[in-house]
């Protein structure tokens, strides 16, 4: 008898640069706050001299820090491990620094 096939959660599919769009769609839907970027940054596993780069260069735009933070983790900028760059990542990320409710509803929009 065959093994049926059973398809991989999107949650742990790696996300790469080109889904940076859909999850600054995600964020935005949840209300998740851009001047968060740095806090959010250190849960994925970016470096704080790598943030502090960011927010330097773009500062007093919060927006724009953000999506360079993610941009960053996307790329695995300053060897991201962790799981590398996922949603299921993302969601552990938002829920380590009390995002919970971003983090349920971004879970629920990563479901299939």
């Amino acid at each position: 008898m065959a093994t049926p096939f059973v398809k991989e959660s999107k949650r742990h599919q790696p996300l790469k640069i080109f889904d940076l769009d859909k999850i600054l769609t995600l964020l935005k839907r949840h209300r998740f706050s851009s001047h968060r970027y740095y806090d959010l940054g250190l849960d994925l596993g970016l470096h704080s001299h790598t943030l502090h780069d960011i927010e330097n260069k773009y500062y007093g735009d919060a927006d724009r820090c953000l999506r360079e933070c993610l941009i960053a983790w996307l790329l695995q900028r300053d060897s991201v491990m962790r799981g590398g760059p996922t949603y299921d990542a993302l969601i552990q990320a938002l829920r380590k620094m009390g995002a919970n409710a971003v983090a349920d509803g971004i879970e629920e929009d990563s479901k299939e």
